[in-house]
């Protein structure tokens, strides 16, 4: 939502490529789980909120000093393309390395869950392009801000989860 906001260029082509890399990673990340196994990947799950931290922090950061620097509305980087774009996807999805595991624990099928979770990303991060948008129309720069002072509040939570660990 917050690309669509902000990045006045998004397309079809960029939200695809957006949607379909998140989707790819939110799939790609509990098949990694659920083929680590139990003893490795507690060690590597441990870790998992320490590491979506610093990725999103990294993110907010610069989410947030470009809206400040931003003269009108705000206007950020094509995330839909680059180191950016793997960024914001292992950020999104680290967290999906431990649902992997717990999916080989349950005993559940591994395929089905991971098809339902690439397509439940892919469809909601495509039409949050197009959602954030038609918003960006009415919020302007502070899309931008509340976008960064929203995914500080993720970090953050991820930290402090990953502390009471």
């Amino acid at each position: 939502v917050g690309y669509g906001v902000c990045f006045k260029n998004a397309n079809v082509s960029s939200a695809l490529r957006l949607a379909g890399t998140t989707a790819a990673f939110q799939m790609a990340m509990p098949l990694m789980g659920w083929l680590t196994g139990a003893v490795l990947g507690k060690f590597i799950s441990s870790w998992a909120p320490l590491i979506a931290f610093i990725l999103l922090l990294l993110v907010a950061v610069k989410m947030l000093i470009e809206a400040f620097k931003a003269k009108e509305d705000c206007e950020v980087y094509d995330i839909s393309r680059g180191k950016h774009l793997f960024m914001i996807a292992i950020a999104t999805s680290i967290d999906a390395f431990a649902a992997g595991i717990t999916i080989g624990l349950l005993k559940m099928s591994v395929f089905l869950s991971v098809a339902i979770i690439g397509a439940v990303t892919f469809i909601l991060s495509f039409s949050g392009v197009y959602i954030g948008k038609k918003a960006g129309k009415f919020l302007g720069k502070w899309a931008e801000i509340s976008g960064g002072v929203i995914l500080l509040a993720i970090a953050f939570k991820f930290l402090f989860d990953w502390r009471l660990v």
